[in-house]
Order: C-alpha cells, then sequence, then structure tokens
C-alpha cells in the first residue's frame, strides 16, 4: 500500500513538471494572451515555429536581426531581462521559467510578443483580430513582429484580397491562405522582405491579376532566388498570369534605374572618347595643329592670374630700368 501510494505522488509530481514545463515554453498561449484573444482561438504553428526556424539559416538571420533591433542589444543579459519583461507583462506567473528557455526561444518570444502588440495597434477591434489570428497563424505574427507596420498593413491587405475573392489562385492549384504569407517571411527572412518591398508592393493590382500573387506565395523559390530578385522562371510565371506588360513593368521597377544609369556611364564614357580622339587628331597630326594647340594654351595660361604670373615672370627683365 505504502509502495503504490509512493509511486502515485511521484507520478503527479512528473506529471505537474511535465504540465509546467510545458506550460512554460507553450507559445500558444502565450501569443492568445498577447494578441488579448480568447483562449478558444486557434493558433496555428505557434509552438513548433521556433524549431522550424532555427533549422533556416535565413530565419536565423532574420529572428537574430530583429532581437537587437527591439532589444537594442547583443548582450545575453540583455536578452535575458526583455523576456522577463515581456513575460511579466502578458503573464507574470511565467517569469520564473525566462531562464529555463534557450537562446533560439527567448528570440521567438520576443519578436512574437512584438508582433502581437503591433497587431493591436493595427486591428484593434478584438474579434477582427482573432480571426486574423486564426487564418495567419503565428507564423503571420512573427513577420509582423520581424518587420513591423508594413508587413502588418500588407498583412491585412492580403487577408482583404482572400476574403474579397480577389486573391485567387492559377487553375488546378491549391487555395491561397494568409498563412502562406507569413511563412513567407519566416522561412525566407530578408530574401522575402526585399522581394516584397522592391516587386510586389508598387505593383499590387497587376500581381492580383491571374493568380500570380497566389502563386508567388504558395511557391517563393519558384519566383525569387537568395538575393531576392525576380528570376527568369518568376518572370515567365508573371507572363503567364497576368501578361507581358505587366510582368514588364513589374521588372522595370528595380532594373529601369539601373539601365538608366549603365546608359548614362555609357553615353558619358562614348562622349569622352569621342572627344579625345577629335583632340588628337586635330592638334597631333601636323605642325599646324601643334601651333594651334600652344597658342591656345598660352592664351589660357593668361587668363588666369596664378599662370600669368609666372608667364610674365620670364619677360620682366624687358621693362626693368638699367641700374646707374
Amino acid at each position: 500500500m505504502t509502495k503504490q501510494l509512493t509511486t502515485f505522488f511521484v507520478t503527479c509530481i512528473c506529471c505537474l513538471v511535465i504540465v509546467q514545463t510545458t506550460y512554460a515554453v507553450n507559445f500558444t498561449k502565450f501569443v492568445r494572451k498577447a494578441t488579448k484573444v480568447a483562449d478558444s482561438v486557434p493558433v496555428h504553428g505557434a509552438d513548433d515555429l521556433v524549431k522550424t526556424m532555427s533549422k533556416s539559416k535565413a530565419s536565423r538571420e532574420a529572428l537574430e536581426s530583429s532581437v537587437k533591433r527591439i532589444v537594442k542589444s547583443t548582450d545575453p543579459s540583455m536578452l535575458n531581462n526583455a523576456v522577463k519583461t515581456e513575460l511579466r507583462t502578458i503573464d507574470p506567473s511565467l517569469v520564473r521559467f525566462a531562464d529555463d528557455l534557450d537562446k533560439p526561444s527567448k528570440e521567438y518570444l520576443i519578436v512574437l510578443g512584438e508582433g502581437a502588440k503591433t497587431c493591436n495597434k493595427n486591428i484593434p477591434d478584438m474579434m477582427q483580430r482573432a480571426k486574423f489570428l486564426e487564418k495567419g497563424g503565428a507564423e503571420t505574427v512573427t513577420a509582423i513582429g520581424m518587420y513591423g507596420d508594413g508587413i502588418a498593413k500588407s498583412a491585412m491587405r492580403v487577408d482583404s484580397a482572400i476574403s474579397g475573392g480577389k486573391l485567387i489562385s492559377p487553375k488546378g492549384m491549391r487555395a491561397v491562405t494568409l498563412n502562406d504569407y507569413g511563412k513567407l517571411f519566416t522561412k525566407y527572412g530578408d530574401n522575402a522582405k526585399i522581394f516584397w518591398d522592391k516587386y510586389v508592393v508598387p505593383h499590387w493590382g497587376k500581381w492580383l491579376v491571374g493568380g500570380a500573387l497566389a502563386w508567388y506565395l504558395i511557391d517563393p523559390e519558384g519566383f525569387m532566388d537568395a538575393a531576392g530578385n525576380l528570376t527568369k522562371t518568376g518572370l515567365e510565371r508573371l507572363t503567364q498570369c497576368a501578361g507581358e506588360v505587366a510582368a514588364m513593368a513589374i521588372e522595370g521597377i528595380s532594373k529601369g534605374a539601373e539601365k538608366a544609369i549603365e546608359k548614362v556611364v555609357t553615353q558619358t564614357g562614348d562622349a569622352v572618347e569621342r572627344i579625345g580622339k577629335a583632340t588628337l587628331y586635330s592638334f597631333f597630326t601636323s605642325i599646324k595643329g601643334i601651333a594651334a594647340l600652344i597658342v591656345i594654351l598660352f592664351g589660357i595660361a593668361i587668363m588666369l592670374p596664378f599662370t600669368r604670373f609666372y608667364v610674365f615672370g620670364w619677360f620682366a627683365f624687358l621693362f626693368r630700368k638699367p641700374r646707374g
């Protein structure tokens, strides 16, 4: 009997420890509390996202960069203090677990908390925020935490386009979701941010034609390279969906300036080359040309005060009075 009671109490204690530990790193509950929505709101991926992002170099770098911006320090002790402050604000009972979290989890918590604050600011209505959280999941909140108001407003724009039936997928592809938008940034980090700002934001309407944006959100690697630039395949897909004129306009927003600069440099180089050849053939191919060049240089020399002093200095003895 005593042995059975001992076993029972040990089992209860172990279960309690497991529950407490689970709750300590339960990011699903954390994001619900941070966004001030009901506990019944489903949140996709909150507890698994930190592991997923840890496996991707782009994700890790984006997360670390975001934390540095939010915490304004790379000092581990500052990060730990920021985590405790965040937990204290959301749920004071969780503060004691801060030291048990590993570095990636601490960084993820900071960014998730920042994303929740930005969501609360941009979507003040709790019911709308709950629906947004359910559709976008932890990925979208994290993306907003990493990149701020601009990505939050774009997320709301994507959500509105999906709800309004404007953001449709090409024939044969699955329907796009707000969660796809969040995954774009949590998986590809700064590369996705560069692409989004460079190609999508300036040409929002064109991307909605023929399901181009949905295709990009479902398969980002088919459109962009590792530096966030539009690929040849991506341009072909854009042409297929939105037409050649729209695709060239989207590509031109980034390449137009580069081509213009290249053209100016080329034209300037050509002009310099032509002037050089003209000078060579005008002055150095005959005695008359050389004489003309000397006269021109002499004229320029006497026009400038500095050189005029030295030029006429050679002839100063002609104007001196004889001694005695």
